[in-house]
């Protein structure tokens, strides 16, 4: 099972709970285990006496009563549901649980209690997903476009690796035994030739010639890719060329309006592709849409096919 177990951190605020829905949808569809994670910010109460000691109690009583009504929540129907509290520093605490619990997938809101900060995304959930590798749902200020409980359209930018394509292999699963449309959007990059100059007539000719064959090279792998998930699911390819994957994919995501973008982080060590690390977080920082980046070794991906809707 791909995402067997799924932690979702949340703090309490309205915020922070936007990314209830997609625990929700994504356990049901591999049959995960989600952990909800409440981190009281600040040291434990040892040692505290009097009216101070008394607060940490009440503010760990609410905490306890929250949790417990979130587990009989509408939004997680049908999933099994495991209930954490714990204390300190939340970032920390956060990494630590994805660490010793051996969590496949981490869902959170990119804005808590805190609200905005310097970070491109909250201060906490910068932290964590800078600090932990595994693969992460980042929900935007939007939270989700629909509340039905399943994903209706789900955009997949591609770069042409076979990498990129385990964001594929995730969308079909999570699409399986629903109506939900999947988009393979396959982006590449308009070949540069750096002159001082402006190009001579012979140059430009020789670029729109390497436009065009990547053209029908592209169009061609979409279509295989098309034909191969097309038989149990609703299919649709999008063909883009463009200087900047990151303006593109906005442009794209306003016109199609997915519920959530699947895509596959490159480390910055990677030479082919263009999604690397560093362009991923400024496309999050841009891109308002629930955000599903897959991490870590792509060969556990690739019978995620049979897992969906069981």
């Amino acid at each position: 099972m791909v995402f067997s177990r799924i932690l979702l951190p949340l703090d309490g605020s309205v915020h922070a709970e936007k990314s209830i829905l997609h625990a929700g949808r994504i356990a049901r569809q591999f049959g995960s285990r989600v952990t909800l994670l409440r981190v009281l910010d600040g040291d434990a109460a040892n040692g505290r006496t009097g009216s101070e000691s008394i607060d940490w109690r009440l503010r760990r009583a609410e905490a306890e009563r929250y949790l417990d009504g979130l587990g009989s929540d509408t939004r997680l129907d049908d999933v099994e549901v495991r209930k954490v509290l714990t204390e300190g520093k939340p970032a920390d605490r956060i990494a630590d649980h994805v660490r010793r619990n051996d969590i496949n997938l981490v869902v959170m809101s990119s804005w808590g209690a805190g609200g905005e900060s310097r970070f491109p995304h909250g201060g906490t959930a910068f932290k964590v997903l800078s600090s932990t590798p595994v693969s992460y749902l980042l929900v935007n200020e939007s939270g989700a476009r629909n509340d039905a409980s399943t994903y209706g359209r789900i955009l997949v930018p591609l770069d042409g690796t076979h990498k990129s394509e385990a964001a594929a292999q995730i969308s079909v699963a999570l699409a399986a035994g629903t109506d939900a449309e999947i988009l393979l959007c396959h982006v590449f990059i308009e070949p540069s030739m750096p002159r001082r100059r402006p190009l001579t007539e012979t140059e430009e000719s020789i670029r729109q010639r390497l436009i065009e064959c990547n053209q029908r090279v592209a169009a061609n792998y979409l279509e295989e890719l098309r034909d191969h998930f097309c038989n149990q699911h609703r299919v649709r390819t999008r063909l883009e060329v463009a200087s900047d994957p990151v303006t593109c994919l906005g442009d794209v995501s306003r016109q199609e309006s997915p519920d959530l973008m699947v895509l596959t982080a490159w480390s910055e060590s990677e030479r082919n592709g263009w999604c690397r690390k560093s362009i991923l977080q400024t496309l999050l920082a841009r891109v308002s849409l629930p955000t599903l980046v897959i991490q870590g070794a792509i060969e556990k991906y690739g019978d995620v096919t049979s897992a969906g809707g069981q």
